[in-house]
């Protein structure tokens, strides 16, 4: 009869265990989900409500209904990418040769990021509306010029050699590069590997390379 109660009271006790693990284990996991929780509203939050609501409004020339989608999905693109973590990460952290900063650019990586968001260019409507406002035009002609611009003109010229076989994401890279001369952000001429590093070379290639990831 001992050995029987001694056998019932072990079994009690190891089941009393077993639960308080398992209330231990669903405590830590509670904690986990709620630190993650809390982590995820923290990254969100780290983004300004600037990239989150950027935006584009486009004027076309020249495009057929197919290129004018091509168009927007580059713009998607690009929204997408600006309202990352990850964008404004790498730009608040581009360095050149071991130095934080763009090459060539006297403004800091924080100002060219606030810039972007501001979205005030240096013609047209050169409020701080949050909008990427840009007129683009499409013209052929059989040179190594993907696009360009004037300081001059709101319009950027895209040359359809190189539209019609790019990808949306490489539409996205063009676009950006060209619409940082419209903020104001120059480049030499002449290549060289420097000049990869400037802001309109520099933030056209990410938003491909994020974009790339993303997809």
């Amino acid at each position: 009869m001992t050995k029987t109660f001694s056998v019932f009271f072990l079994f009690l006790a190891l089941v009393s265990c077993h639960k308080t693990q398992e209330q231990r284990q669903n405590s830590i996991n509670h904690k986990l989900s709620k630190k993650k929780s809390g982590q995820l509203i923290q990254m969100q939050e780290d983004v300004p409500k600037e990239a989150k609501s950027w935006d584009a409004d486009v004027y076309l020339v020249n495009f057929s209904e197919e290129q004018e989608a091509k168009v927007m999905k580059a713009v998607t693109i690009i929204k997408k990418v600006i309202s990352s973590e990850e964008f404004k990460e790498r730009v608040l952290n581009y360095t050149y040769e071991g130095k934080k900063g763009f090459y060539g650019e006297s403004m800091s990586n924080e100002e060219v990021y606030q810039k972007i968001l501001e979205g005030a260019e240096k013609m047209g409507n050169t409020s701080k509306n949050n909008i990427m406002d840009v007129e683009l035009e499409l013209y052929h002609q059989k040179t190594n010029t993907i696009g360009y611009t004037y300081p001059n003109t709101v319009r950027i010229w895209m040359n359809m050699k190189y539209f019609t076989k790019y990808t949306p994401i490489k539409v996205a890279d063009n676009l950006m590069h060209e619409w940082m001369h419209k903020l104001g952000f120059t480049h030499a001429v002449t290549w060289s590997q420097s000049r990869d590093h400037s802001v309109p070379y520099a933030i056209g290639y990410l938003v491909e390379e994020l974009a790339e990831k993303y997809q």
